[in-house]
């Protein structure tokens, strides 16, 4: 066991193949943490007696509660996302470095099962720490360190759901993240942030959103509400979570309330929070509260959020809330041009103690090799409790997918050091320097702490009760507006045929008019009924989001048309007239 408390591993997995070797090809150092579906380890691959550069490995665990197809499903269905986004370039996001379906990890030279095979993820790993843990630890704050600057990291946020809500691939479809909040967002010790834990990612089709990740405190409410409300805009509720715990330091809506009997009373989503400071800043409540609204049409787009950043740092820097620890001066992005010497690591995230653990941690494993020593873990503990940090998957609520993190430093160290986030992580980073120079970290990783599981974080299905939470947003009024020419135009001619009609009649108006009125009545039920199968067809049944009313007053058009067409047909001159022209013709 090292300083922090991490247990040293010596287990072996690889993908089943023809050669030995291949149930080996990955050496597991030390358990991380458990989430709802996997078990997470920090690990090398071996290549002929050559160990790499560290690694995430993310083993699959089966959950008796849920149909294991189901579970596989979902695991695919995440992992086809994340590599599909490492495939279009996708900048400051975790990277997929490999995926393959073997047996549990084993102890070196025992025999694998291939029959109990499961699947594996493999994710680069990334020295550093989860956002959620930067600000607890107030890292930010210490005498002289350097600071995470929020306006930096909100715009490369940003920047990601750009890519992933608007690909610019012909032909690509839209991806939602579907957990977005301040522990699924890693900081780097070059200032650069990356979002992480993409098993909850699905592809924006109703057909792939099976299970919908919900976090009280920092998840949209329409969540409740089924798979057709899922959209960008879930994705832009958990920005906006970050946004406000880079301000706040806290989450912005309150922990799911529980019943003396444990049940959750109305409502069953989490209200937004009354937080004192920003009440004495009217301008930056509000600004904060228009992205966390609960109806999903109030928030801003994603293609509207740099200039939201943009307006959210300029209230900051005015209303003089509390300091959290992080820099809302101008973005870094243009200070770092032509700087030529590097910059210190950000706070927290100093990995230099780190490699003198390392160093212990692989003294101890080749120890235990050479004397043969039974493992710490022969036997894996299924979710053991663990403690760390970060809002990580826990144990008895389900997530869709463990973001695995570090954050404290060994103890009797003389400076605090956060401890290596573990995640699948982007394209891989830079390691981050000491003052003493570059570090260049081979073989295995330096000791994490063990996780803490989030027990405000659950795991929903795609179209659970939905309480006392509208089914669906309402339609803005302006929408109904848009295809009116098309009525329109069939009410003109149905006038037009009425006035020809009543014309040839003769006689008082009283009834025509009143025969007139009821065609109109039964053509606004025409719509009202196009509107309804509509909604039934189109948005419950196919997911779709409809934008205006053109289908409906097309119906309601060709029925005036119609009605028109039957005022001409009782009118006697007309019929004659039209009987002379089809015998001339």
């Amino acid at each position: 066991m090292t300083a922090n408390g991490t247990r040293l591993l010596d287990l072996v997995c690889g993908p089943a193949g023809p050669l030995p070797e291949t149930h080996q090809r990955y050496r597991l150092v030390a358990h991380l943490g458990s989430g709802g579906q996997a078990d997470v380890y920090r690990a090398v691959r071996l290549c002929g007696g050559v160990s790499s550069a560290p690694l995430t490995v993310k083993v699959f665990r089966v959950d008796p509660r849920r149909p294991l197809v189901d579970e596989l499903r979902s695991w695919d269905k995440g992992d086809a996302a994340l590599m599909d986004l490492n495939n279009r370039g996708v900048p400051a996001i975790c990277r997929r470095a490999d995926g393959f379906y073997g047996p549990p990890p084993h102890r070196p030279g025992e025999v694998s099962d291939d029959g109990d095979a499961v699947p594996y993820q493999v994710y680069d790993y990334l020295h550093g720490i989860n956002l959620r843990q930067y600000v607890v630890d107030r890292a930010g704050l210490e005498s002289g360190a350097r600071r995470l600057n929020a306006v930096t990291a909100l715009a490369t946020l940003a920047g990601v759901l750009r890519a992933l809500h608007h690909p610019q691939e012909p032909g690509a479809t839209p991806v939602l993240h579907m957990d977005i909040k301040p522990s699924n967002v890693m900081v780097l010790a070059t200032g650069e942030v990356k979002l992480i834990d993409f098993t909850g990612a699905r592809y924006w089709r109703p057909e792939e959103i099976t299970q919908i990740a919900y976090t009280p405190e920092s998840g949209g409410p329409e969540a409740f509400a089924g798979v057709s409300q899922m959209g960008p805009a879930y994705d832009v509720h958990g920005f906006g979570a970050v946004a406000y715990f880079l301000v706040t330091g806290e989450y912005p809506r309150e922990p799911g309330r529980q019943s003396s009997a444990g049940e959750e009373s109305p409502p069953a989503w989490s209200v937004l929070r009354r937080h004192q400071v920003l009440e004495q800043v009217p301008a930056l409540r509000d600004h904060l509260h228009q992205i966390l609204a609960d109806r999903p049409a109030d928030r801003p787009t994603t293609l509207e959020l740099p200039g939201w950043t943009e307006r959210l740092a300029e209230l900051v820097r005015r209303s003089g809330t509390p300091d959290v620890g992080v820099d809302w001066g101008e973005s870094e992005t243009a200070r770092v041009i032509g700087r030529a010497r590097p910059r210190p690591p950000v706070a927290g995230t100093e990995t230099d103690a780190f490699q003198r653990i390392e160093k212990l941690e692989r003294e101890l494993v080749e120890l235990r090799a050479a004397l043969a020593a039974p493992d710490d873990l022969a036997t894996r503990v299924a979710a053991p409790a663990v403690t760390g940090t970060g809002a990580a998957p826990g144990l008895a609520t389900r997530v869709a997918a463990p973001a695995v993190t570090g954050t404290g430093a060994a103890p009797g160290l003389a400076t605090r050091v956060a401890a290596p986030a573990v995640t699948g992580t982007g394209a891989a980073p830079t390691s981050p320097v000491s003052p003493a120079g570059p570090a260049q970290i081979r073989g295995r990783a330096s000791v994490p702490p063990p996780k803490r599981v989030d027990p405000t974080e659950t795991l929903l299905s795609a179209d659970p009760e939905p309480a006392d939470w509208p089914q669906r947003p309402r339609e803005a009024p302006g929408m109904l507006k848009r295809g009116w020419e098309l009525s329109g135009v069939g009410a003109f001619f149905a006038f037009i045929c009425w006035g020809i009609w009543a014309a040839s009649a003769r006689g008082n108006l009283a009834g025509p008019l009143l025969a007139f009125s009821l065609v109109l009545v039964v053509a606004a039920g025409v719509f009202a009924v196009a509107r309804l199968l509509g909604r039934l067809i189109l948005v419950q049944r196919l997911g779709r989001v409809r934008r205006s009313a053109k289908g409906a007053h097309a119906v309601t058009g060709l029925f005036l048309v119609a009605a028109g067409v039957a005022y001409l047909q009782q009118t006697p001159w007309v019929m004659q007239l039209y009987r002379w022209l089809s015998g001339t013709a």
